[in-house]
């Protein structure tokens, strides 16, 4: 298929993963068409034609780059989820710290995608994995009877909106890190505790 790069993302070498971060990093400064593959070229400090022999052409370094820490995400989101926990208020709380964490990790993957909804030459990926999230936290939560009269979707809207209320304050942190006036103080543990507010309303 035209712009699939063969290249096997467990098996790239260290030249290649200097190329994608740096493709990634200038996606989320200044989005995807700006990225041309000689600012990419400066960034990871090789010759422009090092790419193209690498990846062939810049959408299929973008797929690479993309596929890579979707493929990442994923792994992480499974692993977290296999341990137990508590109850709903450990759930949320561990899943929350888990959610920031890894968004904080694979933050270029994530800014460059928010940028780039609707651009379909640089569609990813990444909006499935949140919705994988979105998946493992709502079948998580519907273990525990905290909340008995909730049915499957009030748990789905509940990881829905936990999951985009985290990826709104990373966006308000990395605002803040670029000197922008953010007014909101809202934090994790806010949001945390709005969460489980009707988990514990029910068990009052």
């Amino acid at each position: 298929m035209e712009g699939v790069s063969p290249i096997d993302e467990k098996q790239i070498t260290g030249t290649q993963q200097r190329i994608i971060d740096a493709a990634l990093h200038l996606i989320s400064q200044v989005g995807y068409k700006s990225t041309t593959t000689k600012l990419i070229a400066q960034e990871a400090e090789v010759n422009e034609t090092t790419i193209f022999k690498n990846f062939k052409s810049k959408e299929a370094l973008m797929n690479v780059a993309f596929k890579q820490h979707a493929n990442q995400i994923k792994e992480e989101v499974d692993t977290f989820f296999q341990q137990d926990f508590k109850d709903s208020r450990d759930l949320l709380k561990r899943t929350g710290h888990f959610i920031q964490d890894t968004y904080t990790k694979h933050r270029y993957v994530v800014i460059g995608s928010i940028k780039e909804v609707g651009n379909e030459k640089a569609k990813t990926i990444f909006n499935y994995k949140q919705e994988y999230i979105n998946a493992m936290l709502s079948e998580k939560l519907q273990e525990f009877p905290d909340a008995e009269h909730f049915c499957q979707k009030d748990y789905e809207t509940i990881s829905f909106i936990f999951n985009n209320a985290i990826v709104a304050l990373l966006l308000q942190e990395i605002g803040q890190a670029d000197g922008e006036s953010v007014e909101s103080k809202i934090t994790l543990e806010n949001i945390i505790d709005m969460t489980l507010r009707p988990f514990e309303e029910e068990n009052d």
